[in-house]
C-alpha cells in the first residue's frame, strides 16, 4: 500500500491509501465493511453479504476497481453497473482513505477529483462537485449529513459534522458543527458517535 499526504488549508492532515496490489483492495474494503458491521470477516463472507446489503456492494467493486490489476475490466464494469442502478457516483478514481461508509448508498455524486479521508460517513442525496478543477478535501471522521453539497474546493477539517441540506461554500474548521445554507459553523461538534467503528490505521 502506498500513501499520499494531504493537508486541508486549517491544519488537518491525512494520509490516503493507494492499493498497489489486490491484497490492498481487500483491506481497503474489510475497513469498510468494519464500519458496516463492526467486525472483520473473509473475502467470501464479504462478497456473500453484498448480495443483500446495497452500500457493501457498491463499496466492494468500488475498492477492486480502485487498483488496474488483470481483473480490472471486469470490476470497472460491474462497478459501473452499480454506480449506474443505484445513482451512486462514487468513483473508483477518487482518492479514498480507510474506512468509507455510504450511508443508504444511493442518489450521491461524487467528483472524482474529490480527497476522502479515513472514517468519513457519506449520505444520501450528497454532492461533492467542482466546475473550476479544484478539489474538495474532507477530513478523517467527517460526517456528511443527507442532501449536502459542498461547492468547489472547500476543505473540511477532522472530526466535524456536517448538517443535513447544508449547502457548503466555504471552508469548515476541525471539530466542528455546520449547518445551513449557506452552511455556517454553529459550535463544537458534540457528536462523535455518528462515526461509529472507526478503522485503526496501521502504518
Amino acid at each position: 500500500m502506498k500513501f499520499e499526504h494531504y493537508k486541508t488549508r486549517n491544519g488537518s492532515e491525512i494520509d490516503i491509501p493507494i492499493p498497489t496490489s489486490y491484497r490492498d483492495c481487500l483491506e481497503l474494503l474489510k475497513s469498510d465493511y468494519f464500519r458496516i458491521y463492526g467486525r472483520v470477516d473473509s473475502l467470501g463472507v464479504i462478497w456473500l453479504k453484498s448480495f443483500r446489503d446495497r452500500a457493501l456492494k457498491h463499496l466492494f467493486w468500488l475498492r477492486f476497481a480502485s487498483y488496474r490489476g488483470c481483473f480490472y475490466p471486469i470490476c470497472k464494469l460491474r462497478h459501473e453497473h452499480y454506480k449506474l442502478k443505484y445513482d451512486c457516483r462514487v468513483h473508483a478514481g477518487s482518492k479514498i482513505g480507510y474506512g468509507l461508509y455510504l450511508g443508504h448508498a444511493m442518489s450521491m455524486c461524487v467528483s472524482i477529483r474529490c480527497i476522502i479521508g479515513n472514517n468519513v460517513n457519506l449520505s444520501q442525496m450528497s454532492n461533492i462537485g467542482t466546475n473550476e478543477g479544484n478539489q474538495a478535501i474532507i477530513g478523517n471522521n467527517v460526517y456528511i449529513g443527507p442532501m449536502t453539497c459542498l461547492i468547489e474546493g472547500v476543505h473540511i477539517g477532522e472530526n466535524s459534522l456536517i448538517g443535513a441540506g447544508s449547502i457548503v461554500t466555504k471552508d469548515v474548521y476541525s471539530n466542528s458543527t455546520a449547518v445551513g445554507n449557506p452552511c455556517r459553523v454553529i459550535g463544537e461538534n458534540k457528536h462523535p458517535e455518528y462515526i461509529q467503528n472507526r478503522w485503526l490505521i496501521k502504518r
